[in-house]
């Protein structure tokens, strides 16, 4: 016996249901996450939590839906009318090694009430994984936004002849990279 699902009613109508269920089940899900990973952000200035964004889309590869949580560029927020973070979300999330800092032009560095000199050494961060672990431990949360449009989806996927198998077992794909 296999695990395939087998539609009676292929109309695009219906798939075109589906499709849109399950973007909708996404979006519910970004907006749970992308409060959290906000309220998670360190706010010195308050603009790298408001760059957090969302994008729920249609992969044309595989047809099936996806959800990208990250932070606009520079670029992405301006456009959005955004006052863009000066500092890069990447040194938050994966940190940043020890290094020098100098400087070409200027002879000094300054922020105007202390005198740096011309080169300053950075200790460095440990990245605080914020999207990860904002996403994580939330998941209770995303599962419930997720769920009326998922059970709208079944009861679709049922009218359609579907035969569906759940499971509860949660892959994580953080594993893959590490």
């Amino acid at each position: 016996m296999s695990n395939d699902v087998k539609f009676i009613n292929t109309s695009s109508e219906v798939k075109k249901t589906m499709v849109k269920l399950s973007k909708s089940a996404l979006r519910a899900a970004a907006k749970v996450a992308g409060k959290a990973i906000r309220e998670n952000t360190e706010k010195y200035t308050g603009r790298l939590a408001k760059q957090v964004g969302y994008w729920a889309r249609i992969d044309r590869r595989t047809g099936q839906p996806e959800l990208q949580i990250g932070y606009y560029s520079k670029s992405q927020a301006r456009k959005k009318g955004k006052s863009p973070s000066h500092a890069n979300p990447a040194w938050q999330e994966f940190g940043i090694k020890a290094h020098v800092i100098s400087i070409k032009k200027a002879n000094t560095m300054s922020d105007g009430k202390i005198n740096y000199g011309k080169t300053v050494t950075h200790p460095g961060t440990r990245g605080r994984s914020i999207l990860r672990d904002s996403v994580f431990n939330n998941i209770d949360a995303i599962q419930e936004a997720q769920k009326e449009y998922l059970s709208a989806l079944n009861k679709e996927i049922k009218a359609a002849g579907g035969k569906i198998v759940e499971s509860e077992e949660i892959e994580d794909a953080w594993e893959r990279y590490v």
